[in-house]
């Protein structure tokens, strides 16, 4: 362990025994914290600092996508590159133009994406007393 360096640490710790789901919640939360960063960077005009979270969102979302198994996730696998990639273009775009709104729309989509992967882990989580998933059913 890294004395001197206990959050790193634990950080390390953190990430090499968490689940696959877990780990993809970590990624969209520090999307979510570096875009946060980038716009409030921005507001200051400190254009270093907003790039440099800027360009670690983008680190995350080429990450994510170069982890898609499209040949065993199929359609929900190419469509989730296809938002990763629009994602990417958008805030390389902002990251030039240095546009809060353009963030603020990659956010807006990341969110939602981020709260359908919730949704998954948690009923992943949700068994009966048999151990079975519990059925979903849809009306309407």
């Amino acid at each position: 362990m890294a004395q001197g360096r206990p959050y790193q640490a634990y950080q390390n710790t953190s990430v090499n025994t968490s689940s696959q789901k877990q780990l993809i919640m970590m990624l969209f939360d520090g999307m979510t914290k570096f875009t946060n960063q980038a716009i409030k960077a921005i507001e200051e005009e400190d254009f270093e600092s907003a790039h440099s979270g800027l360009h670690r969102t983008g680190k995350i979302l080429l990450e994510l996508m170069s982890t898609l198994r499209e040949d065993k996730g199929g359609e929900v696998a190419l469509n989730l590159k296809k938002i990763y990639l629009f994602c990417y273009e958008q805030i390389v775009i902002s990251n030039l133009k240095k546009d809060v709104d353009l963030i603020k729309e990659v956010q807006g989509i990341l969110g939602t994406v981020s709260e359908g992967f919730r949704e998954i882990a948690k009923a992943g989580r949700t068994t009966n007393t048999a151990g079975a998933p519990q059925s979903i059913k849809i009306t309407g």
